[in-house]
């Protein structure tokens, strides 16, 4: 339920249930008072000052026209039954003296001294919790002497402590319905706001761990301040992210200094040794010079291509690589690119298979130099270890290609000595290096495959190696495939990616 609701609907209990309450209470207190049917009791009060009217009209006439009808103690016992049937009464008087009083009254209030009352009768009183008026009419008897009739009816229909009762219970009513309702509606306001300040100061004290719970409704619906709160946590997420990536990037930037300073090191030491030694005279022969050079331009070339590395490494972390994506056909790509790069390969004494099992053209969005570096980082990486391997055997790199689901898979095979199962998990990673080729002169950067991975999943796919049953590795690169089709400009090509 939402707070406006919520809200909405305490207003109302708050107008309503008092008044249900208060109804309640007085249904208790009626039946308490053996009155069950209220429509009966409403009735009777309705016609009772009605009924009393009559009654008083009779007295009225017999008193102005035939006053010795009031000695007659059968006509007044008929009259004190009709009026206590009204719930009214009188008191009558001779030269001062009380003569007759109602059974009604003497009921009511069998202690009173009426005739002390009537000396100097009140306009209002009560008998026996109920309000009663007073009217008095003064007459003669036929043999002159001065008579007094006092009559009494009721003047209310409900005892003289309802009202106050009633405007207390009602004033409790209202004050208890107002307390319930404001702490039960304020405890569903300020407890999610006290978990947010929580949550906000533990976050202005760096904690990004603690999760902000938000509760839902019984619809499974969110109200206001918890959107407010999945909202906060969703910023705490990001946050979170943010500044672990942050770390990331700045372990990642350490580490990158580490390695340059280290890969950039040995080769500068080298061509440095090898200056040195043409500058002491020891390349005293032309045979010596000339193979200094070369190791010289051989150690250069190394660093330029290892600052290469380096440069887009460090863009692709960052993100900062600009991909430009094309339509290519991944199997006829592949397969010139495995052309171009067969006759370097037979030169290194490295044969290069390619199988293509796609069965039609498989289609992908990618950035063709991107690729080509992708391909080309894992051949070298293939060749290396091969080339490292002493086992008489032939070095032959398999490459196929198929469709998985919508998938191109492509598979690059090699009959190297395979990968170590403790490195396996990790040669994707930046400048890992296997055991075997941790030297500079054959390990090379570290970084080859740490950029393939980058490149791949920069194109939406994945990259991962294993070991063949029968020694050498493999390498699977996982692209997802797209559909080309005509937009309204037939010389405009678009894909979904």
């Amino acid at each position: 339920m939402s707070i406006k609701v919520k809200l909405y609907m305490s207003y109302l209990a708050m107008a309503f249930v008092p008044i249900i309450l208060l109804m309640l209470f007085m249904l208790i207190i009626f039946f308490a008072g053996e009155k069950h049917d209220l429509r009966e009791f409403g009735e009777a009060q309705k016609y009772e000052s009605f009924n009393q009217a009559i009654i008083y009209g009779e007295l009225s006439y017999v008193i102005r026209e035939d006053t010795a009808r009031l000695e007659d103690a059968v006509f007044l016992k008929s009259f004190q039954d009709r009026l206590m049937e009204q719930w009214a009464g009188f008191v009558l008087t001779r030269n001062g003296q009380v003569t007759v009083v109602s059974s009604f009254l003497q009921e009511l209030s069998p202690e009173e001294d009426w005739k002390s009352l009537i000396e100097n009768p009140p306009r209002q009183m009560s008998f026996n919790l109920y309000r009663f008026t007073s009217s008095q009419i003064q007459f003669a008897y036929p043999d002159g002497s001065l008579g007094e009739m006092v009559l009494f009816h009721r003047s209310d229909a409900v005892p003289v402590f309802w009202h106050p009762l009633t405007t207390t219970a009602g004033l409790l009513f209202v004050g208890l319905t107002g307390l319930l309702l404001t702490y039960f509606v304020s405890r569903s306001i300020i407890r999610p706001i006290q978990s947010l300040r929580t949550a906000a100061l533990r976050i202005k004290e760096g904690d990004l761990t603690h999760e902000l719970q938000t509760r839902k409704t019984k619809l499974g619906k969110l109200n206001e301040i918890a959107q407010l709160g999945s909202a906060f946590e969703e910023m705490r997420i990001r946050l979170k992210h943010s500044i672990e990536q942050s770390l990331q990037y700045e372990d990642n930037r350490k580490l990158l200094l580490s390695h340059i300073s280290h890969d950039l090191k040995t080769p500068i030491s080298a061509i440095k040794g090898y200056v040195e030694g043409i500058l002491d005279g020891i390349a005293n022969t032309d045979e010596k010079r000339v193979r200094y050079m070369h190791t010289i331009y051989r150690k250069a070339t190394d660093m330029d291509q290892l600052i290469d590395e380096l440069f887009l490494f460090s863009k692709l972390d960052l993100q900062k690589v600009a991909y430009d994506f094309k339509i290519v056909d991944i199997g006829r790509y592949v397969e010139d690119f495995m052309d171009e790069q067969r006759f370097e390969l037979e030169k290194a004494g490295v044969a290069l298979k390619f199988e293509d099992y796609s069965e039609g053209g498989l289609h992908v969005a990618a950035d063709p130099d991107k690729l080509n570096r992708i391909f080309t980082n894992i051949l070298n990486n293939c060749v290396k270890y091969m080339q490292q391997d002493q086992d008489d055997r032939d070095d032959v790199i398999s490459v196929r290609i198929r469709k998985e689901d919508e998938y191109a898979i492509i598979e690059m095979d090699d009959t190297g000595p395979g990968i170590d199962l403790t490195d396996l998990p990790h040669i994707f990673d930046g400048f890992y290096r296997a055991e075997q080729s941790r030297n500079s002169e054959s390990g090379g950067s570290g970084l080859g495959l740490a950029i393939v991975k980058q490149i791949t999943e920069g194109h939406g796919g994945f990259v991962w190696a294993e070991n063949l049953p029968d020694d050498g590795a493999r390498f699977c690169i996982k692209l997802p495939l797209t559909t080309a089709f005509k937009a309204v400009n037939e010389h405009e090509e678009h894909f979904n990616h």
